[in-house]
């Protein structure tokens, strides 16, 4: 693994100014214990945006600032087990440095605050100060894994959506779900770990009650 600074190197990881992406952020409960779990992150100037929801532990995290890290990684085995902690055996490591095992990168960062609630989301922006990368190789773009990980982020919202009156919305996000699956089984082999994540989606939102 190597360390360096993190003037330049976001850019290179894919990361864009005023984009989205999907990473896991890990962050210290209130009994110092981790949380890790999926969290879209904006590159806003010089600093990270988050907008967890406020029922959310992350976003009760966030409010106590401190040290956190954005890890990055393509393995959508990774965003299932922090996104449903419950419901997931096996869950991921994360090291005395606050790096979750098998991610691709890890982004050392400040959080400065909440700026704003917005909704049932607040938004709290952090100061990336070290970047440690671990997979410096280039890897091919899979339909299957994207669709893999968008699908366990819809099915986040659904469980966060159900029960709230919200049954337009869960009715969208399963159509979404639906789309995202059709591509994984299209394009990725029975087995795949892309596979065993959107069949393990299913049987969990069964489990909700959601009829799929």
């Amino acid at each position: 693994m190597s360390t360096v600074d993190e003037s330049g190197t976001l850019e290179e990881l894919g990361f864009t100014r005023g984009g989205v992406v999907e990473t896991i952020l890990v962050t210290v409960n209130r009994d110092g214990s981790i949380n890790a779990a999926p969290m879209g992150v904006r590159l806003a100037g010089d600093l990270f945006e988050f907008r967890p929801f406020k029922t959310s532990a992350t976003y009760g995290n966030l409010r106590r600032g401190g040290h956190a890290t954005v890890n990055t990684t393509q393995d959508p085995r990774l965003f299932l087990a922090t996104a449903f902690k419950e419901e997931v055996e096996g869950q991921p490591s994360v090291d005395q440095d606050m790096a979750l095992s098998d991610s691709d990168s890890t982004i050392h960062v400040e959080v400065q605050g909440e700026k704003r609630t917005q909704g049932d989301q607040g938004l709290f922006t952090a100061k990336p100060v070290k970047v440690s990368v671990r997979r410096q190789h280039p890897t091919v773009f899979s339909r299957g894994r994207a669709g893999a990980i968008e699908a366990v982020i819809h099915a986040t919202r659904v469980k966060a959506f159900m029960g709230s009156g919200k049954e337009a919305e869960v009715e969208e996000l399963l159509k979404r779900i639906d789309g995202c699956a059709a591509t994984v089984r299209r394009v990725s082999p029975a087995g795949s770990p892309e596979c065993t994540v959107v069949d393990a989606l299913y049987g969990m939102m069964k489990g909700w009650g959601v009829q799929t």
